[in-house]
């Protein structure tokens, strides 16, 4: 038995639901993004405040790798509630399809919710080493870019299954890392 599934276009989502959540997905990446710079240069006044560690300038900003990572975090959880958003049509063609893309909204909340709250031990392992002799950088190097390609890919499976979407996820991943170098340029 084949199996047809649609085309990931515009008309199959509605062009209300599709562009809403393309909108508030870009805004709050790019809220996140500065919110998560905010507490790490928080975390850096209170170290210097308390501490009075001479290795970290006042003027300091996150290096290139840090903010980066960043905003490909950012991101992804705000790609998380684009999915929310664009699975939000309650009656699809076929059964099927309803209930992968009731599926599809479910995971896409779900992924969203247990990153964005495990996220505070992630800030707090950043906010207790970033500046001592033991950096994740040198340690973890570019493993730690695989949370943001992991909720990225999670939430582009689910629409996978429902749609034909091989074109819509390359030029995705193109927009993902693009945008990411373009936060990652933003700084406070």
């Amino acid at each position: 038995m084949i199996k047809h599934k649609s085309d990931f276009n515009i008309e199959q989502i509605g062009c209300f639901r599709f562009y809403s959540g393309l909108i508030i997905g870009f805004i709050f990446s790019l809220v996140l993004n500065q919110f998560f710079l905010s507490i790490i240069r928080i975390s850096d006044s209170l170290v210097l405040a308390t501490d009075s560690y001479s290795k970290i300038p006042i003027d300091s900003k996150p290096t290139f790798y840090y903010s980066f990572f960043w905003s490909l975090f950012s991101i992804s959880l705000a790609f998380s509630f684009t999915v929310y958003l664009w699975t939000c049509k309650p009656i699809l063609n076929t059964r099927r399809e309803t209930r992968l893309n009731r599926i599809a909204q479910t995971n896409s909340l779900f992924i969203f919710a247990l990153i964005f709250l495990s996220v505070s031990r992630l800030l707090q392992f950043y906010i207790g080493f970033h500046y001592v002799d033991f950096e994740i950088k040198e340690e973890v190097g570019i493993l730690l870019f695989m949370i943001p390609i992991f909720i990225f890919a999670y939430n582009w499976v689910y629409i996978s299954k429902i749609y034909k979407a091989t074109k819509s996820f390359m030029i995705s991943i193109l927009i993902f890392v693009i945008y990411g170098l373009v936060l990652s340029g933003i700084k406070m």
